[in-house]
């Protein structure tokens, strides 16, 4: 899988660079991210979005003056966070998944005149896993108290090296892939957009559970 998504990468982005009407640029922005769990039972925790960010270059491959296809390579910070009390402690588990995206998008560009235009874009995007971190925190009558990650993984009746990437029947699938649709704004060189990204594969090996993907980016970007 990795080799797969290696030569996505290099087939959308080395083949882009010798294409007309290309134009090059950067983009950042932040994440809201959630995993879909399915019927999971995570000990009564309640399962909500983490924030997190990406980062990365972008193509935009103009076909007509109004329609376009852009790729993007990014880094890109997801997972999801998980939040529960028992015997008066309040316990809030982040858990980040680092990819590299590459989103491939079919973009249509309405002309609002003055270097303005409204974007709408839509398509695939494949991921792959890199690193893992996990964040737990603790509070009790309002005052922050430590707690041991391990001790709380073992009353989870999980292992901290099931939380990471790898080939592991009990670790987290690296390939990832998904659609991703959303809306932006473009003036001249400078854009913003809003973007939602549904993954479809899942990424725990578990036959019997479904951990997919599910973010919601807001960026910018300069196009030189």
């Amino acid at each position: 899988m990795k080799k797969i998504f290696l030569t996505l990468v290099l087939c959308s982005f080395v083949g882009a660079m010798f294409a007309q009407g290309l134009k090059f640029g950067v983009t950042a922005g932040l994440n809201a991210s959630k995993i879909n769990m399915g019927s999971a039972d995570m000990g009564g925790m309640d399962n909500v979005f983490k924030a997190g960010f990406q980062a990365g270059v972008v193509l935009d491959y103009g076909i007509t003056p109004n329609f376009s296809i852009i790729p993007e390579l990014n880094f890109s910070q997801k997972g999801t966070k998980l939040s529960g009390s028992e015997t008066g402690v309040k316990v809030d588990w982040n858990m980040t998944l680092n990819y590299l995206t590459l989103p491939i998008n079919a973009a249509y560009k309405f002309d609002l005149g003055m270097d303005q235009k409204l974007m709408v874009f839509a398509g695939p995007y494949f991921g792959y896993g890199i690193s893992t971190s996990n964040k737990i925190k603790g509070k009790a009558n309002g005052v922050e108290m430590n707690i041991d990650f391990a001790d709380f993984l073992d009353e989870m009746g999980l292992e901290n090296d099931a939380l990471k990437f790898g080939s592991k029947d009990d670790q987290f699938k690296p390939f990832d892939f998904g659609v991703n649709v959303g809306v932006g704004y473009q003036y001249t060189k400078i854009f913003f957009k809003v973007q939602y990204n549904l993954g479809l594969t899942n990424i725990i090996p578990a036959e019997d559970e479904t951990w997919k993907n599910s973010n919601v980016g807001v960026t910018v970007g300069y196009m030189f």
